[in-house]
């Protein structure tokens, strides 16, 4: 069996990154040592009380802490639904949030790691920007990001230039590319490659509290990238590359961000001497099963 792969995830949920966040804990492939919010589909408080009871539920004592709010202040509400998880609704509990802030605990929780850890995010990289220019030693504790962000091409999905998590901070992005850490970019148009069919992931899921919070996400989700019926899965790419390398060419490239006309306008260019990645899925079905599976590897 694999050693655990040790983590710190940086999230907006957001349904697709529900999903995503379900294949990382039901795989039993990871070894996540701290998750962090930042605003991104919805509001801050609603991220953070979204990832706080999805990892305590899933994943048990694993720390959650606060992130930041990106400085655009937009939010994708009216895909993911007000509370940012579609129809469903938070039961009543009594998780608690990690006191520190994301950076702060970002910080301990990579100089206490006996081996540079990997960042898995989901969101704009507002937290992850902020940890690198305050400290920027950091670097070299990180041994790369897998980051749900950006399109290859300067197509966007929020504006016609830029994907939205890279619309949300462009700077943030920007900084990030130039402080030199390895980023694997599963691109924009990845998720709606990669998509699910919703019938076929309720039938997987049965009559289980899986099922049922499907049903009910599912219900106030509006997204129709992939298709009527489909989930498009973005942020599953950035875990999935990790879990499934094989199913993935990574493709050496560099990136440039635009921080003024057009906030947000990326272009992934293929190089050989670039220090970053760009993610091509090489077969759509084979990776959709995989989706599959790993979503339901602990289904209970």
């Amino acid at each position: 069996m694999k050693k655990p792969i040790p983590l710190i995830i940086d999230t907006d949920p957001g349904v697709d990154d529900t999903l995503a966040l379900r294949m990382v804990y039901a795989s039993g492939a990871f070894d996540v040592r701290l998750v962090c919010s930042v605003a991104g589909n919805v509001s801050l408080d609603l991220t953070t009380a979204n990832a706080l009871y999805l990892t305590k539920t899933w994943g048990g004592d694993i720390p959650v802490c606060r992130g930041g709010a990106s400085p655009l202040g937009v939010d994708a509400a009216y895909v993911h639904g007000a509370s940012g998880l579609g129809g469903y609704h938070l039961p009543p509990h009594d998780y608690k949030l990690d006191g520190r802030d994301a950076v702060q605990a970002m910080l301990e929780t990579l100089t206490a790691a006996e081996e540079p850890l990997t960042l898995v995010t989901m969101g704009p990289l507002t937290n992850v920007a902020r940890l690198l220019r305050e400290h920027p030693e950091a670097a070299g504790r990180i041994a790369r990001i897998s980051a749900m962000i950006a399109s290859k091409d300067g197509t966007g999905n929020i504006t016609p230039y830029a994907e939205f998590n890279a619309y949300c901070d462009p700077v943030a992005l920007d900084t990030v590319v130039r402080a030199g850490v390895e980023i694997v970019f599963a691109p924009m148009h990845l998720g709606r490659e990669a998509k699910l069919a919703m019938d076929e992931l309720l039938a997987r899921a049965g009559k289980t509290e899986m099922g049922r919070m499907m049903e009910e996400m599912f219900a106030g989700y509006h997204d129709d990238a992939a298709g009527d019926g489909f989930v498009a899965m973005y942020d599953a790419n950035a875990v999935e590359a990790l879990l499934h390398p094989e199913l993935y060419d990574f493709v050496r490239c560099t990136a440039s961000v635009d921080v003024g006309e057009h906030p947000g306008q990326t272009f992934l260019r293929p190089d050989e001497k670039g220090n970053c990645f760009t993610l091509e899925i090489k077969d759509s079905r084979a990776l959709a099963d995989a989706m599959l599976d790993d979503l339901f590897a602990a289904a209970r």
